[in-house]
């Protein structure tokens, strides 16, 4: 498939067919993944693929847990706000029955260039943290990694979905996920989750912004 094709097709698949994914494919799509660039060749990622349906739903009840827990809290300060919470929750949790795969990604802890020398001048704590969590190539490299991931699924006949809603039950799915020894590394945490499958027909994109939107040249 030409790139121009593939970067036209790619977008977040939340639909999939009941069909199994091949291993192999699987493996061609994570090792194409692994090419991509990252912050001094760091690669600090590692794919855990996930079909088992009971895993799967698992996941999908720690997120709906954490999420209630949360709910709860905000309908004492803005309960319309709770309600859209709770609402949309099905968009975080749909690939615990309906993706063929799910893939937990795991990033290693870096610290970027300029990190420690701040710390040995006493830099203050919000240009550390701007560092940090603002400009941290780690972070820049598994946006590359997803990304190449997810055009790979594309040339190869798949969808993906890149999962983000559902960040603020991390902690706890990678908790999960070393109790139950399928995931354990020092200094790793799990930074993203993405479905995989082949995607249903009649998907929609939305709309994209204006060339003039997002960029300038300077002669």
């Amino acid at each position: 498939m030409e790139l121009d094709q593939i970067l036209k097709q790619r977008q977040s698949i939340r639909k999939f067919k009941n069909v199994d994914i091949p291993d192999s494919d699987i493996e061609e799509m994570v090792k194409a993944a692994g090419t991509a660039p990252s912050g001094k060749n760091i690669q600090n990622w590692y794919f855990v693929a996930i079909k088992q349906e009971a895993a799967k739903k698992a996941i999908g009840e720690i997120i709906e847990k954490k999420k209630e827990g949360i709910a709860r809290k905000m309908d004492e300060v803005d309960g319309d706000k709770a309600a859209r919470f709770r609402k949309f929750v099905k968009n975080f949790t749909f690939f615990a029955t309906g993706a063929p795969v799910l893939f937990l990604v795991f990033a290693e802890n870096y610290y970027p260039s300029g990190y420690r020398e701040y710390e040995l001048i006493n830099a203050p704590r919000e240009v550390l943290d701007d560092l940090l969590y603002h400009r941290n190539p780690g972070m820049q490299s598994i946006g590359a990694l997803l990304q190449t991931f997810s055009l790979k699924a594309v040339d190869m006949g798949y969808g993906t979905c890149w999962l983000t809603s559902a960040n603020y039950a991390g902690e706890e799915i990678q908790k999960w996920a070393q109790d139950e020894g399928i995931f354990f590394k020092e200094n790793y945490f799990l930074a993203a989750m993405m479905a995989l499958g082949v995607q249903e027909e009649g998907a929609r994109s939305p709309g994209r912004k204006t060339l003039e939107e997002i960029y300038t040249l300077i002669k």
